[in-house]
């Protein structure tokens, strides 16, 4: 079963610069993968539109069955990341870092499970 299903997905940055051009790629479940490349051959691109950090784009993108744009409340859900760069407060505490990622998912602040879930 597909868990991830690319198909003719294309993005072009407002400067020009062509970051991915007609990629298709399926990933089965329980499929383990490498996005391997030179600076500027679109892997951080490709992975922001999985995860649905980025939105304009040609093509669509699927997670388990659901279109990362019409449904991205469902899409986000099924997704972790962990960037390379977290582009967060340095000084900020690890709670209000979780805090904020999950408002980022669509999912309510709740003080109580943040506070079980870190201790």
């Amino acid at each position: 079963m597909s868990i991830i299903s690319i198909s003719n997905l294309s993005k072009t940055y407002s400067d020009g610069t062509n970051a991915l051009t007609e990629v298709n790629l399926e990933v089965n479940q329980g499929e383990i993968i490498a996005l391997l490349g030179p600076n500027g051959a679109g892997k951080t691109t490709l992975i922001s539109a999985i995860c649905g950090l980025l939105t304009h784009y040609k093509g669509e993108i699927k997670v388990d069955g659901h279109n990362t744009v019409d449904e991205y409340r469902k899409t986000r859900k099924l997704i972790g990341l962990v960037p390379q760069e977290i582009m967060l407060e340095p000084f900020e505490t690890v709670y209000d870092t979780v805090r904020f990622t999950r408002g980022m998912f669509g999912y309510p602040e709740n003080k109580n499970f943040l506070q079980q879930v870190l201790q």
